[in-house]
């Protein structure tokens, strides 16, 4: 017998939230159940395949022949059998491609400025020119190293440990982050970055890796939320550059938690974006933007581990 007032089947509730739920206006219900677990099943089959798809084009990436014996076990042991696994949303924000990847390779510019704004806890001291300690004042602490880095690949690697509210004993364990980044330069010579990053978690203790697993989904929906958020605010930085360079200028004058060298870097690199952007206005005006070709971002010369010190980046 229909659950269905004659005349209105269609408008049955269940009928208008799964279409496939139609069946229960014909069929039994084991048979509708049946019907909707099948269809759940093969969604989140197909789920599991874009993940490991994912992760799998994720550890194609790294260029490992190109690595130290001891950076390639490094980096190998964590991707090779993670106990967490977490791509985070494509991002896509309009950027100078030398201020983005200064940044990327010099985080500590980025947490001075939100120190400053009074709107994190997070901390960053630099240990050597690709070396740093981090801790979140949340109960986590690292080292981590920039392995490998060229204008479209970051991969870091990172050692540390977490103790506190959701875990009160301490858990040790490595990572492994790759940040991808592609670069486009429109007709109106404005650039942009789309901006993937891959997360690989090992960690040390069986009972806590369980405990992960299970508040992986809400800590997952964090780090989204954190990177997103994070990229955004070097999107801001470089708009800063453009159209606010004296503001910016007094702002990176108060970065004292940065080393000299590397607050006169973020200057010289945010004065070029300036005048870059001052140049794009003009020939936009002129209409001589129009009959440009698009074109690649400046190129950065490339670092990776050769040896126990880290190779120094140069901009070409």
């Amino acid at each position: 017998m229909s659950h269905c007032a004659p005349g209105t089947r269609s408008k049955c509730w269940y009928a208008r939230i799964v279409p496939s739920l139609r069946l229960a206006t014909r069929f039994s219900w084991p048979t509708v159940c049946f019907v909707v677990a099948l269809h759940v099943m093969l969604t989140m089959t197909q789920a599991q395949s874009l993940h490991q798809l994912a992760k799998r084009n994720a550890i194609e990436a790294i260029p490992f022949d190109q690595l130290t014996e001891e950076s390639h076990a490094k980096l190998w042991n964590v991707v090779s059998r993670p106990s967490l696994y977490r791509q985070l949303p494509p991002t896509v924000i309009r950027a100078d491609p030398d201020l983005f990847v200064f940044l990327v390779r010099h985080p500590e510019v980025i947490v001075n400025m939100w120190d400053l704004m009074g709107i994190t806890k997070v901390t960053i001291n630099r240990q050597a020119d690709y070396v740093f300690d981090a801790s979140d004042g949340a109960g986590t602490d690292s080292r981590v190293e920039l392995i490998y880095g060229d204008q479209n690949l970051h991969v870091l690697y990172a050692e540390g440990s977490y103790q506190g509210p959701l875990l009160r004993k301490v858990i040790r364990g490595r990572c492994v982050l790759v940040l991808r980044s592609d670069f486009v330069r429109t007709q109106d010579n404005k650039s942009y970055v789309t901006s993937r990053l891959d997360v690989f978690l090992q960690i040390d203790n069986p009972g806590a890796e369980l405990i992960a697993k299970v508040l992986h989904p809400l800590v997952g929906s964090t780090a989204d939320q954190n990177f997103v958020e994070s990229v955004k605010f070097v999107g801001q930085v470089t708009q800063a550059a453009e159209t606010r360079p004296q503001r910016l200028y007094q702002l990176t004058q108060r970065l004292t938690k940065i080393s000299p060298p590397v607050r006169e870097r973020f200057s010289a690199l945010a004065a070029i974006a300036n005048k870059r952007s001052q140049l794009n206005r003009t020939r936009q005006s002129t209409g001589t933007s129009q009959r440009r070709p698009p074109q690649g971002p400046p190129t950065v010369s490339r670092i990776y581990s050769v040896n126990d010190s880290a190779t120094r980046a140069q901009f070409d």
